[in-house]
């Protein structure tokens, strides 16, 4: 309870419905499952357009939505989702983690260590989910989003060493710069986690190409 003069306030835990969408041969029959978390604003069935060639290659892709839809602009049109603003962010922090490792209960993949991708402010949820939650990942691709600076690297640290690490980052992205990708490099070699970079050419995207090559790589 947070508590400023006489105003008060007040949290408790409810049920919400969340979505997910798939792409790609059944999970329990799938090559590999990869766990695609999406950007600011996006919406999953839209942003699995990327992962039709690794689907087709027998991989299993998993986007879970974030709990938080809006509209993009106005009060009408188009409709985007969101993991967290920062409003009350500790508490949506804990429940989209908690919402994370709850679907990978439901789903129950044979394959018991997923891959986790994040993409733009999904490389936040992704990275702390990979600190704070349950599940246990074969590797964790952040793709042009920024390494979250209040890591919790009490428990995170443990959880990465040891992770295969992937860093993507456009040459013609407008949002980022090679400075970010430098950053989470300098972030990781200060904590002396294992990591590569990877640039290709375009923008604020995922990169087909190079995405199958990384996860060729985590095939079983």
């Amino acid at each position: 309870m947070v508590t400023k003069g006489s105003l008060r306030s007040h949290t408790f835990t409810t049920s919400k419905t969340a979505r997910y969408f798939t792409l790609g041969p059944d999970i329990q029959s799938a090559k590999g499952v990869l766990i695609a978390l999406h950007g600011y604003g996006q919406l999953p069935e839209f942003f699995l357009r990327k992962f039709s060639a690794v689907a087709e290659a027998g991989w299993a892709v998993i986007a879970p939505e974030g709990l938080h839809r809006f509209y993009l602009e106005g009060a009408h049109g188009r409709v985007g989702a969101s993991w967290m603003t920062k409003e009350d962010r500790e508490s949506d922090i804990a429940d989209y983690v908690a919402y994370l490792d709850q679907l990978m209960t439901e789903l129950q993949p044979h394959h018991s260590h997923p891959v986790l991708l994040g993409f733009s402010q999904g490389v936040a949820t992704a990275s702390r989910w990979a600190a704070l939650g349950q599940t246990s990942f074969a590797r964790l691709i952040l793709w042009a989003g920024v390494f979250p600076p209040d890591y919790p690297w009490e428990t995170g640290w443990e959880r990465l060493n040891g992770l295969p690490i992937d860093i993507a980052l456009g040459t013609e992205d407008p949002f980022f710069g090679s400075e970010l990708m430098n950053n989470t490099a300098t972030i990781l070699q200060g904590k002396s986690i294992d990591h590569r970079t990877h640039s290709f050419e375009g923008g604020h995207a995922i990169e087909p190409q190079l995405l199958f090559r990384l996860l060729e790589e985590s095939a079983p």
